[in-house]
């Protein structure tokens, strides 16, 4: 079932974000630009050589939790991908 967020942003924030949806093939919203982000950052969670890695392990570090295997439950992909790794205890953080 898909999960559902509400963000804010402050006039700033949306008008920096306005930006990039200039150009031929930008977004056409706001709300697209956050999209487009979101899909970027799960390929670099899941794609181990995509550029997007090294963009979140500069704002996240990479200290991820993260094992061989597809996300989307694709065969034979475990040479290729990589999913979050599944807990095996409570020491998470609590969504």
């Amino acid at each position: 079932m898909p999960k559902k967020i509400t963000i804010e942003l402050d006039d700033i924030g949306y008008g920096l974000l306005q930006v990039l949806r200039c150009g031929p093939y930008a977004p056409q919203s706001v709300e697209d630009v956050i999209g487009q982000l979101i899909d970027h950052a799960c390929q670099g969670v899941y794609r181990p050589g995509a550029w997007e890695r090294d963009w979140l392990r500069q704002a996240f570090g990479d200290d991820w939790m993260l094992e061989p295997g597809d996300p989307y439950g694709r065969a034979n992909c475990e040479k290729i991908f990589q999913r979050p790794k599944r807990p095996q205890s409570s020491k998470r953080r609590a969504e």
